[in-house]
């Protein structure tokens, strides 16, 4: 197989969030486009999941992934990435689902990961270690290092996809997605 990588290639450090980032957004729209063959009912029924449903853990990673990305406006007040209007719907609540129809949930999550992409695509590398103040879910004030925050966002993400094709299975549905090594060429 020939070599498709440029011979000057290098990795660098900030290449790994730009690539997770990629990688999270072809991942959620490959399990959207798999669950929308799903009826409404089949997405909202109880699994007994923490958040209840597949619908829940959707709803739930919206949440969280618009929370962190507002955090993190702590570490570039100015970004025009973290400046956008999205990040801030008038809904944003732990206590109710932020989109009650499917589309408009999937259409939301692909806006919000062309947002997390441009983030790694601007923030640089050489800030990976800066501490940065927040609150918690619960107003709890805390502090962490932005790598670690996002290595977490998108560990996060890649937990509860794994706990909606754990649902996949017990509803007898194939579903390996994104689980692809083309992805890396």
């Amino acid at each position: 197989m020939p070599n498709t990588h440029p011979p000057d290639m290098t990795y660098a450090p900030q290449h790994i969030f730009q690539n997770l980032a990629r990688y999270n957004e072809r991942a959620n729209r490959e399990i959207f486009e798999h669950l929308s063959s799903l009826t409404g009912q089949a997405r909202r029924r109880n699994v007994g999941s923490w958040f209840g449903s597949i619908h829940g853990i959707l709803n739930h990673v919206l949440v969280c992934d618009l929370n962190w990305l507002k955090r993190y406006r702590a570490l570039s007040p100015q970004s025009p990435v973290l400046s956008d209007p999205q990040l801030d719907p008038p809904n944003l609540s732990w206590d109710h689902d932020l989109h009650d129809n499917f589309r408009d949930m999937q259409e939301h999550r692909t806006r919000l990961d062309a947002l997390i992409r441009a983030w790694f695509e601007t923030f640089p590398a050489s800030r990976y270690s800066e501490i940065f103040p927040y609150q918690d879910s619960v107003g709890t004030a805390r502090t962490a290092m932005a790598g670690q925050a996002f290595e977490f966002l998108f560990l996060h993400q890649a937990h509860h996809r794994g706990q909606i094709s754990q649902i996949l299975d017990t509803f007898g549905l194939p579903n390996n997605l994104a689980d692809n090594a083309a992805y890396l060429e």
